[in-house]
């Protein structure tokens, strides 16, 4: 089970900010572990990256900008060396790495819009990576424990995209720091359009079970339903709020000003920055009494195909490696500017740059789940939506649906 992620950024008894200034990896020294040994001539690897259904397209183009860059950068450093690289979007991807699989053409790297690495992992298109002690030190040690499979490390954390909120400045002065004043701002008002999967909704969950405390159990989904469920009833009897399954409407309701404040993902600002400029405002999602929110984090992940040839896994390995270097983890930190680095060795301008503050801190304060949880995670939102919908709709009461519920969760969490 994953650990709030302010766990993560601590070595012993060292705070973030001594992380973030870098007090584990010296600069000189990463570079060097890095790049000083040259692939051989010739080598070539296939790359293969997700994107998501319905993302902003300036956020695609600077994504895919990103790993170009890198790619072109990695070639500089490496005379000789192909990399030939390709954008799939996440509905296509199983079905196109079965197609290059059976041909014998599967990638060599496959960068993930998440850490679901477990499905590819059962159907035999990726395989373990091993990293010696030096290497691991490009990533924060506390991240690792959750790409572990059965003692295999089955992927490489490239970013951390935690969850926030977004609003629009002009419509709305004071976004609400605590979950009451959500209701009180709908109550006045205000539009608010909220993510209605429970993947996304899971920072309510634990929030409103309690569980909002540095401790964590490893049960998945131990807090008690009832207390979530009655707060979706009465957030939904509000005719302000309004919750959404698509994301794409939540974002282009805050653009067009059918929302004054949403919630959203770190991985959306960059669009959401192009079309609003000034009007976007970015917050923390509401703290509860027991302690801040913890949203779920999002964790961009390298998972390493299992066709390639010895040759190739240890290129494939080699710009994986390249990409969460010091350097390469700080330009893509201030290029993207919504999210978290998991090299533990870089500083960032966290005085200066209030957005990157905030997603430090969310980052900080949220969850990173590890591999079982997060496929149980996905395989629970279709499994729990008709449950939603009853009490969303009124249908049925939180008190009638919250036993069904709750058996639900516990059934697939033994899974």
């Amino acid at each position: 089970m994953g650990e709030p992620l302010f766990k993560f950024f601590a070595v012993g008894s060292l705070p973030l900010l001594c992380l973030l200034a870098g007090c584990q990896a010296p600069l000189a020294q990463q570079i060097f572990q890095n790049t000083s040994t040259s692939a051989g001539m010739g080598s070539a690897i296939n790359l293969l990256v997700e994107t998501r259904i319905g993302s902003d397209p300036t956020d695609q183009k600077l994504n895919k900008l990103v790993v170009e860059q890198q790619v072109d950068l990695f070639k500089r450093f490496n005379p000789g060396v192909k990399i030939d690289v390709r954008f799939i979007t996440n509905g296509q991807l199983v079905k196109q790495l079965d197609f290059q699989y059976s041909r014998g053409l599967a990638p060599d790297l496959i960068l993930l819009t998440s850490n679901n690495l477990l499905p590819l992992w059962r159907q035999g298109l990726i395989k373990p990576i091993e990293l010696k002690p030096f290497e691991q030190k490009s990533v924060r040690a506390a991240l690792l424990p959750a790409f572990i499979h059965k003692k295999q490390l089955l992927g490489l954390p490239v970013l951390i995209f935690p969850q926030i909120a977004c609003y629009n400045r002009n419509r709305l002065k004071n976004p609400p720091a605590e979950i009451s004043q959500l209701i009180q701002l709908a109550q006045a008002g205000y539009p608010i359009g909220i993510s209605a999967e429970f993947e996304s909704l899971r920072w309510l969950y634990t929030g409103f079970g309690g569980n909002t405390s540095g401790q964590q159990s490893d049960e998945l989904f131990k807090s008690p339903s009832l207390p979530f469920l009655t707060w979706l009833r009465l957030a939904n009897l509000q005719p302000s709020i309004s919750f959404e399954s698509d994301q794409q409407l939540l974002r282009d309701g805050l653009v067009a000003g059918e929302f004054s404040w949403i919630t959203c993902s770190g991985a959306w600002l960059q669009g959401l920055e192009k079309r609003m400029g000034s009007k976007l405002g970015i917050t923390l999602l509401p703290s509860f009494p027991a302690g801040p929110a913890r949203g779920l984090l999002n964790a961009r992940t390298w998972a390493f195909g299992s066709q390639s040839s010895p040759i190739q896994h240890e290129l494939a390995k080699r710009f994986a490696l390249f990409s969460v270097n010091i350097v390469q983890q700080r330009n893509m930190a201030l290029r993207l500017r919504s999210a978290m680095p998991v090299n533990p060795g870089i500083s960032l301008p966290l005085k200066t740059d209030s957005t990157l503050a905030l997603i430090v801190e969310a980052a900080s304060n949220g969850r990173l789940l590890n591999l079982h949880s997060i496929d149980l995670l996905n395989v629970m939102d279709s499994n729990t939506k008709p449950y939603l919908d009853l009490v969303l709709s009124g249908d049925q009461s939180p008190s009638a649906i919250a036993p069904k519920f709750d058996s639900l969760l516990k059934k697939t969490e033994k899974r």
